[in-house]
């Protein structure tokens, strides 16, 4: 799944999931279905007059979203066994 973020002429920001070329409404759910599925989310992609900050910072976000999303699976659910803590 890719994360599409369309900016506008008005500077409004839309994001969609595509799944294959088939662009959808974005979803959290879906979003980390697919995480936990896939393991990572693909590259984003950017459409509009995106400034180079907020490109750096839509590529970082996805990055850091991957590296959590493999730190946690790499943990695995024995990671918090014997431990009374809620998962947050």
């Amino acid at each position: 799944m890719k994360l599409v973020f369309r900016k506008n002429d008005q500077e409004e920001i839309t994001v969609l999931q595509s799944f294959d070329g088939d662009e959808r409404k974005f979803v959290y759910t879906e979003m980390i279905a697919v995480l936990i599925d896939k393991g990572e989310l693909e590259a984003p992609v950017l459409e509009g007059d995106f400034t180079v900050d907020e490109q750096r910072s839509i590529n970082d976000m996805v990055t850091k979203i991957n590296e959590v999303t493999k730190q946690a699976s790499e943990t695995g659910d024995d990671s918090r066994e014997g431990d009374d803590t809620p998962p947050l």
